[in-house]
């Protein structure tokens, strides 16, 4: 005999969890069943509450993919060892000297487009506000650009792959996070 039920049959693996038990918590008679809901994570402040093995799903269940050609595309089965394997060995050195002329570049980047903007996109050179505007707009696409350059080299240097030396890493990280205002 077949139960009816006037809500939609869900998938367990996509039922969002809580993690934590605080004082806002509290017991509901709708709790679900431990076997359908998801393996909980370490974390209980991010989407990470959801196992990964639940959602993924086995290769013959992705049946036919096309490519935007219409042309059959089958899921790769590269390993992190292959791709590691493909990338030419000289990308993994490290050089402080060449770390250091791409912060120069940025730096006069910003400087550059600064100066420029500061001095020519105003009402004098550029009577049209909505000019303007749209202008600024452009100048704080490109500040944005080269100041995401500094962070990143900012950011690598606290992995430690900005220089051999532990102490360049370090102070080269904190002087442009400094700047940065990170």
């Amino acid at each position: 005999m077949a139960s009816t039920s006037a809500l939609p049959k869900q998938n367990p693996a996509l039922r969002r969890t809580v993690t934590s038990n605080t004082v806002t918590d509290s017991e509901s008679s709708a709790a679900v069943s431990p076997s359908d809901s998801p393996r909980h994570s370490a974390s209980s402040t991010s989407l990470s509450s959801l196992s990964e093995v639940d959602i993924a799903k086995p290769k013959s269940e992705y049946g036919v993919m096309l490519d935007t050609y219409g042309n059959k595309f089958e899921v790769p089965d590269f390993t992190i060892k292959d791709i590691y394997n493909a990338i030419p060995k000289h990308c993994f050195k490290r050089s402080a000297l060449k770390g250091y002329g791409y912060i120069l570049r940025d730096i006069v980047l910003l400087a550059t487009t600064f100066t420029i903007w500061y001095n020519f996109v105003t009402p004098e050179n550029i009577p049209s506000t909505p000019a303007r505007a749209g202008l600024w707009a452009v100048y704080t696409i490109l500040q944005g650009l080269f100041g995401t350059g500094l962070w990143v080299i900012a950011h690598e240097c606290g992995h430690g792959a900005f220089s051999d030396s532990r102490l360049i890493n370090d102070i080269t990280g904190w002087v442009l996070h400094s700047a940065l205002l990170v």
